[in-house]
């Protein structure tokens, strides 16, 4: 009998106030817009999520310029990872407050236009990267331009500001060496970083020791020297992380692979 008064307690309270437990949801919720760095993340975990078949969860900053995600060869059977170490795990990689945002195909942040399921909600790997764009504009994630009153306004303003000063500050080309250490591998790996500064944008190429395969990647950087990255390998393994932007050319950078192993890289400097 007290489990059942205990139990209808707890029914009554939910049924006058729903929003009791709505902070435990590692959903985001409320205004959310998405850089173009992301948007291109975003349609990475899509359609190619780490070099394997199927997207499992997508967490991103609550400003819009940072994430990351994770992949699993299930496919719809994919089980979610913990939210709790997931998020715990953005934040350390990002430095900024994470919420889940996707997941599997699904986008399920709430923002009062996304209906977080069906079809509506629900991406596909065939679509064109336009179509992918005018899919997150219209369920109000990108390029949306909102009258925002809360103390979110500046948080936006500032982040909008700081994205068009980064992408007209210069522009430069080339390429670089860079020496990774991948846990598992006795040896340092070595390869190649392509890079286009003026889209703080670049592609990373490079081959695993003992004929384990070639890898292929790419990285976005963000004002402030700090950025992302993301490595997919021929032989199902990848990684991803941050990085830092050194004020003479170098990279350094640190993240974790698919086995939570970790993985540092150094990208030398101007020659």
């Amino acid at each position: 009998m007290k489990k059942l008064i205990a139990a209808l307690s707890i029914l009554f309270v939910s049924i006058i106030n729903p929003n009791i437990s709505k902070s435990d949801s590692p959903y985001g919720e409320g205004q959310l817009q998405l850089t173009e760095g992301m948007v291109d993340y975003f349609i990475k975990y899509i359609s190619n999520p780490g070099g394997r078949k199927y997207p499992s969860d997508f967490y991103v900053t609550i400003d819009g310029t940072d994430g990351t995600y994770w992949t699993c060869s299930q496919g719809a059977n994919c089980a979610p990872g913990s939210a709790k170490t997931d998020i715990k795990q953005c934040e350390s990689l990002t430095g900024k407050k994470c919420k889940k945002f996707a997941r599997l195909r699904t986008v399920k942040w709430k923002n009062g236009i996304n209906p977080a399921k069906g079809k509506a909600a629900k991406f596909s790997k065939k679509m064109s990267d336009q179509e992918f764009r005018d899919k997150l504009n219209k369920l109000g994630f990108y390029k949306n331009n909102f009258n925002i009153t809360s103390s979110n306004e500046d948080t936006t303003q500032k982040k909008n500001t700081d994205n068009s000063s980064a992408s007209n500050s210069y522009s430069l080309k080339g390429e670089r060496a860079i020496a990774l250490s991948w846990k598992g591998y006795s040896d340092l790996i070595a390869g190649i970083i392509d890079f286009d500064e003026k889209n703080y944008k670049g592609n990373i190429n490079l081959d695993l020791p003992n004929n384990d395969g070639s890898c292929e990647g790419n990285y976005i950087l963000q004002k402030g020297g700090k950025g992302t990255w993301q490595l997919s390998c021929s032989n199902n393994m990848g990684a991803s992380g941050t990085l830092k932007w050194i004020k003479d050319g170098s990279v350094t950078g640190k993240g974790l692979d698919f086995n939570d192993n970790k993985v540092t890289f150094t990208v030398s400097s101007k020659s």
